[in-house]
């Protein structure tokens, strides 16, 4: 065999050892992006569940501190995510029983006594109070972990481009409310009106609410 033969399959060797090389570091590079945006978008699924869990875990707590039967009335439990969202906190009086949130609490509860609920309205003032801060941190840790995926999906020239090509956001980003499901970048904008509102209930359908009326006794 000839050198020059020799030298030509060397090189022939060479380049498709280079090409093999490179074509499993792509394979590598594109199947670690697509698994970290797997990971972030379950993550993202599971913490927007978790937030609504929270505010369920409020709701059925607060029963328990009035000391009272739940009350059958959805108008209650929006009242109660009002608060935990922060609307009553601008209205002055805080949670006290000079507040508008006490009035609509007592309204809300015909069958409570003004005297039943105020000899409770310590320990309820500093439940509903701990509910709003720990609220107001599930918000803010889901706020940071969107801010956190979109910052993985739009940096980078090559990056962000195969991450669109790859589909993110895809239908494994779920925002599930009730039997509703809403996938990819419908589900994305879902969680930031969750977390954007101070509106109770219907802002999980609508990121918007009109002010609550309280229920007349």
């Amino acid at each position: 065999m000839s050198n020059g033969i020799k030298i030509g399959l060397l090189v022939l060797g060479a380049v498709l050892l280079f090409i093999l090389v490179g074509g499993f570091s792509c394979y590598s590079w594109v199947n670690g992006l697509r698994n970290d945006g797997i990971t972030k978008e379950r993550a993202l699924s599971a913490q927007y569940l978790d937030n609504q869990n929270h505010l369920s875990a409020f709701i059925s707590g607060f029963h328990e501190q009035v000391g009272l039967a739940e009350a059958q009335s959805d108008k209650v439990n929006t009242i109660l995510e009002d608060a935990v969202k922060g609307r009553y906190e601008g209205q002055g009086g805080g949670y006290t029983v000079d507040s508008p949130f006490f009035n609509a609490i007592f309204e809300a509860y015909p069958e409570a006594s003004l005297e039943q609920l105020l000899e409770n309205w310590g320990k309820i003032q500093d439940y509903v109070v701990a509910q709003r801060e720990g609220y107001r941190n599930v918000q803010s840790k889901l706020l940071d972990m969107i801010r956190e995926y979109d910052t993985w999906r739009e940096t980078g020239l090559v990056k962000s481009a195969m991450v669109r090509k790859l589909g993110f956001p895809s239908s494994r980003l779920e925002a599930r409310i009730g039997d509703t499901v809403v996938t990819g970048e419908a589900a994305r904008e879902k969680m930031l009106q969750i977390v954007l509102t101070k509106a109770a209930k219907d802002a999980y359908e609508s990121g918007e609410m009109e002010p609550l009326q309280v229920p007349q006794r």
